[in-house]
Order: structure tokens, then sequence, then C-alpha cells
């Protein structure tokens, strides 16, 4: 029987990597779509040398919010069955309006993978798209024990209400979710649908060359920064402060939608703890002593009470439930990624 083809879009993105990972692993055929043929040919050398029989190939798609912009794929590849999308468009545009720097980008992507799937791809069975627990958190419920956010919970800002970056950034990731699912229900097209909505996303790169870049993905690239702490840094580290999750798991749950049909309709919301800067530092220090005295402290002692007044609290049983996963603890996400880039730069000197 020929393999089942999952066309995986935003290819070369932290997660998307970990993604076409898992899904080369349970020997699923791979197409993604990458800017530029450079990508391209990167990630097949990557993975020819863990996968030597994978099947794994690249369409060029260099503006995903141009009209259009999946057509030709469909068209060239009437055995796609699966599409997982990944990829998300964002700037930060000083001279841009909220809209144009944020809106159009976070929503255009989506509405044309799915108007392409529908108009040129009918065979297509499942549909995962990568929201964000921006769709999701009531930022003004964070420190409120009362208030626990679910799969069932949306931010509550309208576009209408966006004044600043921030506001800008969470209701454009709202926006973008809720046009996939009112197309779903509008359009009533063969394929399902299920998103992913994920915090920040920590753990190590797939590829540890990644760590040649100055700086990494935004959310990994929290954990990286916390190793460049002056050594005599003793001041209490409140930033960065979130949820967070591995990218690991994040990975399995865009794969799994598409091996149970009991996925189809739902947000799929994984964290595995809460954080700031100064407990991750903590959690740091704990795992690797030797780098006292290169690395600083902080100020450790209270961290995790502080954590609990400024939290999202949140629970994550229904996604556990329907998908049957543990998450990788925060701890081991962190040791984890530390591991790799001190691996790297002592093979680097």
């Amino acid at each position: 029987m020929a393999p089942v083809t999952v066309l995986i879009t935003g290819a070369s993105g932290f997660i998307a990597l970990h993604v076409i990972d898992e899904l080369l692993r349970k020997g699923y055929r791979v197409i993604g779509t990458v800017r530029s043929q450079s990508k391209a040919d990167k990630i097949t050398a990557q993975f020819k040398k863990v996968y030597p029989d994978g099947d794994l190939s690249f369409e060029l798609v260099e503006d995903i919010a141009a009209e259009g912009a999946f057509n030709d794929v469909f068209k060239k590849h009437p055995e796609i069955t699966e599409v997982l999308h990944t990829a998300s468009p964002f700037s930060f545009g000083l001279n841009k309006s909220f809209e144009d720097a944020y809106l159009t980008p976070a929503t255009k992507g989506t509405q044309h993978v799915l108007e392409a799937i529908k108009e040129y791809a009918p065979q297509v069975k499942h549909v995962v798209v990568t929201s964000s627990f921006a769709a999701i958190a009531n930022r003004s419920k964070s420190g409120d024990k009362s208030f626990i956010h679910t799969e069932d919970t949306w931010n509550p800002i309208e576009w209408s209400d966006v004044d600043d970056q921030y506001k800008a950034y969470t209701a454009s990731k709202k926006c973008a979710e809720v046009l996939a699912r009112k197309f779903v229900e509008a359009e009533k097209p063969n394929f399902t649908l299920t998103t992913v909505n994920p915090p920040y996303v920590l753990g190590p790169q797939l590829f540890e060359d990644a760590l040649e870049n100055p700086t990494l993905n935004t959310s990994a690239e929290i954990v990286h920064q916390l190793l460049s702490t002056p050594a005599d840094y003793a001041e209490y580290l409140s930033a960065p402060v979130g949820l967070s999750v591995d990218v690991r798991d994040v990975a399995k749950l865009h794969v799994l939608p598409i091996e149970k049909d009991s996925l189809a309709g739902l947000r799929l919301f994984p964290v595995n703890g809460a954080f700031n800067g100064q407990t991750l530092l903590n959690i740091i220090h704990n795992s690797f002593p030797e780098l006292d005295g290169k690395v600083g402290k902080g100020k450790p002692e209270g961290a995790e009470e502080q954590v609990a007044k400024t939290q999202a609290y949140y629970d994550t049983t229904k996604t556990q439930q329907a998908t049957g996963l543990t998450w990788i603890p925060l701890e081991k996400t962190v040791k984890d990624s530390v591991a790799q880039i001190l691996s790297y730069k002592a093979h680097k000197l």
C-alpha cells in the first residue's frame, strides 16, 4: 500500500521540523512548503542523514498571504490527503498599520490554504492548523485561581479593541482560528479541522546547527538568553513569564489528528508548566552545577510563589484524555535545551 502523503506548510520552522521528524519516523510521505530553494536543499540534506529512505520533497511558496498561494501545490500533488498548516507569516512593522502587520498575515495564509484544499484537493481528509494559546488566553485573569483556561476558553479581545501591538498580536491569532472554524462550518468541505493551541514552545532544536544563528525562534530563545545572564547577576529575574510546552509534544499533537478521527474539530491545548525567568534559571542551575560562576543565579528564593501570583491557570485534561498523551515535564524540556546548547558550544571550541 502506498504511504499516506502529508503536506506541511512552513516546513522550515522550529515546530515544523519536529513535525516532519515525527512523520518520517512513522513512514509518511512528506511534502513541505518553504520560501526558497536553498531552505529546501538544506532541510533535505539534514533529514537524509537521519532517514536515508525517507520520502521528503518540497514545493516553493514564497508568500502564503498571496492570493492563490497554494493552488499550484494541490494541482501538482493530487496524492496529498492530509494537510498540516504550521506556516504563519509574521512581521513587526512600526511603519505598518496593526492590520497590515498582524491581522492580514495571520488570517490570509490560513484562508488561502483552506480555499485551495476545497477547490483543488477534495481528497484531503484532515487539516491541522497551528493556532496559539493567544487565542485562548484571557490576560485579565492572570493570577486568578478561580478562572481556569481550557480547550473551550477564548481570548475575549475583538479586533475593534486593538490599540497596541500586544493586543494586535493576540487578537490576530484569535481571528485566524475563528476564520478557519467558520470556513469549515460555512463551506462544509470534505476535510475535518483540528487546531493545536500551544503557549510558549520550548525545547531542543531538531538540528543543532540552528544554534549557529545569533538568535533562535522567539520561544526557544528564552532559554538561550538565560545562559547569557551575567555571572554576578543577583537580582530577581521576573521576565519572561508565561505557560510552556515541549516542542516534541506539540509535534505529536499535529500528527495524531490525521490518525485519530476522534480528534476532528477539537482544540488541542498542551501545557507542561508555568514559568518566569527566575524559575527557569533555577532549573538550569539545579541541572547544571558546572554553570555556577559562569551564569548568574539571580535571586532563587520565592520564585514559584511569584509565578503563582501572575500565571494563567489552566486544565489540559480534555486534550490529554483525547490524545492519550502526558506532557514532557518542564524541567526535562529546559534540561534538554541547555544540554544541547552546551554540547554545541563545546564542539565549536
